[in-house]
This record gives structure tokens, C-alpha cells and sequence, in this order.
């Protein structure tokens, strides 16, 4: 069983969560890759910045508000999972 994939349940429900639940694991892990390999300073405003390292600023920035939204969708579905009981669900 895979810890990062959705109970069966949600993915009847919502089979995005599937790809999401991925798609989440691969960002933490480039954002990850990216810190470790352009750490952040206190001056995120330094002009003099290596182009390469305000570039990973710019995509670590992108990852953590997919991540975000990613956290905000699967929140909306549980909601709506609550307030929306299927009788059609096979188990």
C-alpha cells in the first residue's frame, strides 16, 4: 500500500487525488533539491544574485503556492465529501 496515495474511498469520489497526491510528492521533493542547492539568504532582494539562484527563488516561490493550492483542493473535497454521502460507494 502506498502512504502517499489516497484511500480507495477518495479516489472513487475524487480520482484526481491520485495524480495530485503525486504530483505534491514531486514538488516537495524539487523544493527540497532547490533549497539545498541555492539556500536561502535574509535578502531575498539582492540584486547581485547569481541568475541561477533567483531563478530557483522564483520556481521554490511557484512550488510552495502549488502546494498551497493542492492542500486548499484536497480540503475542498473532504468538505464536500462531507456534506455528500454516496450511497453508491462499493464499500
Amino acid at each position: 500500500m502506498c502512504p502517499l496515495c489516497p484511500p480507495a474511498e477518495d479516489l472513487y469520489l475524487a480520482p484526481e487525488l491520485a495524480v495530485l497526491a503525486a504530483l505534491d510528492a514531486t514538488v516537495e521533493c524539487a523544493l527540497r533539491a532547490l533549497v539545498a542547492a541555492h539556500p536561502y539568504d535574509h535578502d531575498r532582494n539582492d540584486k547581485h544574485a547569481p541568475p541561477e539562484r533567483l531563478a530557483a527563488r522564483a520556481l521554490a516561490d511557484a512550488g510552495f503556492h502549488l502546494v498551497a493550492a493542492i492542500n486548499r483542493y484536497r480540503l475542498a473535497v473532504a468538505l464536500a465529501r462531507r456534506s455528500h454521502h454516496d450511497d453508491r460507494l462499493p464499500f
